[in-house]
């Protein structure tokens, strides 16, 4: 047998070789768990749910605690730890929220749904600013107080809200109805911050109604012996089919 038909021989076993191999290869497809309707909507779960603990804030405490779970293959959450810590108070207003979530999306590996651990950042971070003035119905309103305002008023706050509330599909399709109350500071310069969920209905409601109130203008900022001054707003949002 000649040199070169050695080679062909070689060079046809070695693609053999090669096929085979490539035939008995297992692509380990993974797909992690999520949280209904994407990070996004995590994100805004936290914002909506975490209140910074009383002692903390007094104490000027700020700091990330890290958070792992399991998400089971039903999509509920269990085994809910701390990794990192920052102090006990805010470690345990993290896993309270934690504990607060709804069922995950499940993960999947190779095509089959299981349990995989998750892990979270929960951030405490303090505004610069002094507490805001909170005014609320049936109590003492100060002499020289001027509520916030809405440019337009009242009726431009109702077509706003007409204009860009979206009726979330899941909710739609589950007939959940109702009215988020929703809690946001209007600050010296009329920005909207601090938006939270002081009355949820559900998640899909909750979420939309905070997206809605990132959207709002800039406010006619209150004012108090003629200073502008933060202070809390309460905007209901109705959802109904």
């Amino acid at each position: 047998m000649n040199m070169t038909k050695k080679l062909m021989i070689l060079l046809l076993a070695m693609l053999a070789c090669m096929t085979v191999s490539a035939q008995d290869t297992v692509i380990d497809e993974t797909c992690p768990p999520q949280f209904p309707g994407g990070d996004a909507a995590l994100i805004n779960f936290l914002n909506a749910n975490i209140v910074y603990p009383s002692q903390a804030a007094q104490d000027k405490v700020e700091g990330k605690v890290i958070v792992q779970f399991t998400v089971k293959k039903t999509g509920k959450i269990d085994d809910v730890k701390v990794l990192r810590s920052v102090r006990k108070d805010l470690d345990d207003e993290a896993v309270r929220v934690v504990k607060m979530m709804p069922d995950f999306i499940p993960a999947k590996q190779d095509g089959e749904v299981t349990d995989m651990p998750y892990t979270i950042p929960v951030s405490f971070k303090l505004f610069d600013e002094m507490e805001p003035l909170t005014v609320s119905e049936g109590s003492d309103v100060p002499d020289d107080f001027e509520p916030p305002m809405f440019p337009g008023g009242e009726r431009a706050v109702m077509e706003f809200l007409k204009e860009n509330v979206k009726y979330p599909p899941m909710a739609a399709k589950r007939k959940t109805q109702g009215r988020v109350v929703m809690t946001f500071v209007v600050d010296k310069t009329g920005k909207v911050t601090e938006i939270k969920v002081a009355k949820s209905v559900d998640i899909y409601l909750d979420t939309e109604a905070i997206r809605v109130c990132k959207l709002l203008p800039d406010f006619i900022p209150a004012r108090q012996n003629g200073e502008p001054v933060s202070v809390w707003f309460t905007l209901p949002i109705t959802f109904k089919l």
